[in-house]
């Protein structure tokens, strides 16, 4: 939706507040006090309010949303979420500050109020080829001054650890090869303080696919959860140096060596086995995180994940449909 199609949609705050009860309620007001649907009026001088002559109660269309108790013209919720939607790597807090003229206070709330909305949507299970990876966010490690060090043990040549060694925030992703649709998820440490464990990304894999899916990952040791031993009937010269396994009990899985290759031809010679789409979102979310954002507190990183989930799970949408179903996530499941 262009700027120009936004303004002759929404000219002021009635046409913004119509708009949303409409897709809402479908143009049948329903109170929530006694679920009737008729005698249900909206009030002529207060437009975010209405009206039940069945139990003579009042309600607004707006409570269970996150506009809820909201001073913001809806208008200008609803530029924001444009100004959202169209910014393929995030928008920051400030600008949207500079551009509707609030507190920066009230622009970091709305962003992630619409973050809320974005992480609303009900999980389709994955059906078809998936690729599994892992990444990690957070700085550059440094060390601290050696000051703080004991010095009798303190090794300035020595390098801090990087990759899976690190003390970064881990996060997990799965990313359906045919629909594009990803799914990316906050990796938090079980009791014995691993990241990403065996029994936790096949947890994620459990909540995803549905039995049967064919997983590629790379040679990360944790998925090995996933293997058995190698079946006879398999031709394993047409996959060079991958590496594939029987069913599990749940799925298929397939493993490419980094060090050897970037992709192999699979079973049929159709399918390729490697993990470049969900790098490919890696490459975007990362990118974000430091063009944009700069800085993510761990505390709200699932937010910002289920953004750029959202993003590429509705890129082949049409706009204004993207907008309507941000806006029925915005009623917020009780």
């Amino acid at each position: 939706m262009t700027y120009k199609q936004f303004n002759s949609k929404f000219p002021d705050e009635e046409s913004a507040i119509n708009y949303f009860i409409e897709i809402r309620y479908g143009g049948v007001l329903t109170c929530p006090h006694c679920g009737a649907s008729n005698k249900v009026y909206r009030y002529r001088l207060v437009k975010k309010l209405c009206h039940c002559k069945n139990c003579n109660n009042s309600f607004s269309p707006f409570k269970g949303t996150i506009f809820q108790k909201s001073k913001t013209k809806l208008c200008d919720w609803f530029y924001a979420i444009h100004l959202f939607l169209n910014a393929k790597k995030g928008f920051p807090a400030l600008q949207l500050q500079r551009e509707i003229g609030v507190t920066y206070k009230t622009a970091w709330r709305m962003f992630h109020q619409i973050r809320i909305a974005m992480q609303n949507g009900e999980l389709k299970p994955f059906e078809d080829l998936v690729e599994m990876d892992e990444t990690y966010f957070g700085g550059k490690p440094r060390k601290a001054p050696p000051k703080l060090y004991d010095p009798a043990t303190y090794d300035a040549s020595k390098k801090l650890a990087t990759g899976r060694g690190t003390t970064k925030l881990a996060i997990s992703g799965i990313k359906e090869r045919k629909s594009g649709r990803v799914y990316t998820q906050v990796m938090p440490p079980n009791e014995l303080g691993e990241e990403v464990s065996g029994p936790q990304l096949k947890a994620v894999i459990d909540k995803t696919c549905v039995p049967g899916t064919t997983v590629i990952t790379d040679g990360f040791s944790s998925y090995k959860i996933l293997d058995k031993p190698v079946s006879s009937k398999v031709d394993l010269s047409l996959l060079d140096d991958s590496k594939l396994t029987e069913p599990s009990p749940s799925y298929v899985h397939y493993t490419i060596n980094h060090k050897r290759s970037g992709w192999i031809a699979g079973l049929t010679g159709v399918e390729l086995i490697h993990t470049n789409g969900i790098e490919s979102h890696w490459a975007i979310v990362k990118r974000s995180h430091k063009g944009i954002y700069h800085y993510i507190s761990p505390k709200y990183m699932q937010r910002y994940l289920d953004e750029y989930s959202f993003r590429q799970n509705t890129l082949k949408m049409p706009s204004l449909d993207v907008f309507d179903l941000l806006l029925k996530q915005s009623v917020l499941k009780s």
